[in-house]
């Protein structure tokens, strides 16, 4: 059972030729952290041809992705795509494909990263870069988090939430194992309290119910 937390967000650069900057400077601050990076440097005058080729190995890309700019990891979290088309939008190649991939906007589309695998440290790194970029980059840029820490900007706060959800998670589990391992309980009563058990964690850790 995963303890993360969904984070989307998008925008727009103030002008495309700036992403030759915020590359550099997101190089240089990926690589004082020892974040894993890939820098995208890929020719914005020819026509975007790629595609999604699901396979039993995974998600694999073929063709032209028009994109110029940084994807990295920071810390446990999933990779985060700040690569941009011709215009300037924050674009990665799974909304190339699929412009509501991760949610239902076509026109100015979202993307998604996980985080919270160690704890509240890479979300709360994470957010502060984001706002750093934000303010010296771009034009527009929206997040949505389900935690509310971004609009909160409490850390003392956020990460006592997250500890309390990461316990509370674990015993989530252990719970549901236990009645799934039960002889006595009949199926429909193993999934009863099951499904009760998760409702009920699931209305504590709601969005933005960080008190």
């Amino acid at each position: 059972m995963g303890t993360y937390i969904k984070i989307r967000y998008r925008g727009r650069l103030k002008s495309p030729s700036d992403v030759k900057q915020l590359i550099a400077e997101t190089e240089d601050i990926c690589a004082s952290n020892s974040w894993t990076f890939k820098i995208w440097d890929e020719d914005w005058n020819e026509p975007q041809t790629v595609h999604l080729n699901p396979s039993g190995q995974g998600m694999s890309f073929e063709g032209h992705a028009p994109l110029k700019g940084i994807s990295f990891s920071v810390g446990a979290s999933e990779n985060i795509w700040l690569t941009f088309t011709p215009d300037g939008m924050l674009q990665s190649l799974f909304t190339l494909v699929h412009p509501t991939f991760f949610l239902d906007d076509e026109k100015f589309p979202w993307q998604r990263v996980k985080t919270g695998y160690d704890g509240a440290k890479s979300h709360i790194e994470m957010c502060k870069l984001f706002r750093y970029l934000e303010g010296r980059y771009f034009e527009i840029f929206e997040v949505m988090d389900e935690s509310g820490y971004w609009e909160e900007r409490d850390d003392a706060k956020f990460t006592k939430w997250m500890n309390d959800y990461i316990h509370d998670s674990q015993l989530l589990e252990e719970e549901t194992n236990a009645i799934l391992a039960d002889e006595s309980l009949t199926i429909d009563q193993k999934r009863e309290r099951s499904f009760r058990l998760i409702k009920e964690h699931g209305e504590k850790y709601q969005k933005k119910n960080m008190e």
